[in-house]
């Protein structure tokens, strides 16, 4: 097993799979120049891809990030779940160099987070891909490429997984022209093609249909086969349970518990990860009160 999974509220621990697990995922970020002079080279490992520490970023007199410690080794996937506002995305974007923290630090395979080798070190999928609408499938993933200097493995990779999406007939179609969900599967392929250290994913399966969560999960196993760290915001507690090796709560800006999935359930002595999620926010009974008010009616 990787390692041991923090107490309550403590410190984050290094996040690492068991010898024996399956592979995880990947992701996607743009800026408007070349990140790299060489393409990036997935299978040399970066020990800690992501290592967050104290973590503190506040939107007027509003706090979305309050001390958040978390690490994501390599080859680790790792789950944000939380409710609403929680802070999930504020994180995913401070990592990918995309806000500024008010406090605390984001390091990236090694580097400030922001920096350029940071940048050059991550991919984000965002939770609503934007800003591409006028190009093709295959314009945007060559654009991607290009400013990573991506190498012929890279494309290898974006063939692989347009197949694997069932993208095949929609290369030439523009961006602007798909639904939310194919949008975000053209943003997974660009993403995940470049293998970078560490991959972001917001909102993992937010709009996709069955096909492409299994397509996503299964992207994501052979992108922490590889090596990739992975840190992914959702939701869908489900698929957190089943693809993640660590899962971390987040609430108001909060870590209020982290560990492995079965460690999560038998110490909140819960049947399910929704009932855990209730029982961190101090919320075990929503379900009774829910159904004894729809009794009532």
């Amino acid at each position: 097993m990787f390692a041991a999974a923090s107490e309550k509220g403590g410190r984050a621990a290094s996040c690492r799979p068991p010898a024996h697990s399956p592979a995880p995922l990947v992701a996607e970020s743009l800026v408007e120049e070349p990140l790299v002079e060489e393409p990036l080279v997935a299978e040399s490992l970066v020990e800690e891809p992501l290592v967050a520490e104290g973590v503190w970023k506040r939107f007027g007199s509003a706090s979305a990030l309050a001390g958040v410690d978390l690490r994501v080794g390599a080859g680790a996937v790792v789950g944000l779940v939380g409710p609403n506002g929680s802070g999930k995305t504020t994180l995913l974007r401070a990592a990918a160099g995309l806000l500024t923290i008010d406090a605390g630090s984001i390091r990236v395979a090694g580097a400030a987070a922001g920096s350029r080798p940071a940048r050059a070190a991550t991919a984000l999928v965002p939770d609503e891909p934007a800003g591409f609408d006028e190009l093709t499938v295959t314009e945007f993933v060559s654009l991607v490429h290009a400013l990573w200097a991506a190498d012929e493995r890279a494309a290898r990779r974006a063939r692989v997984l347009t197949a694997a999406f069932g993208l095949g007939d929609r290369l030439d179609q523009r961006l602007g022209a798909l639904s939310r969900g194919l949008r975000r599967q053209a943003s997974a392929v660009a993403a995940f093609s470049l293998a970078p250290p560490l991959v972001l994913v917001d909102e993992a399966t937010a709009t996709l249909d069955p096909e492409a969560v299994v397509v996503l999960s299964e992207a994501v196993a052979a992108l922490a086969a590889r090596g990739c760290g992975v840190l992914l915001a959702t939701q869908d507690l489900h698929f957190a349970g089943a693809a993640c090796h660590e899962i971390v709560l987040l609430h108001r800006g909060v870590v209020i518990d982290r560990g492995e999935p079965g460690a999560l359930r038998a110490r909140h002595a819960a049947s399910s990860l929704e009932d855990v999620f209730l029982s961190a926010l101090g919320d075990g009974r929503l379900r009774e009160r829910v159904r004894d008010a729809f009794g009532a009616l």
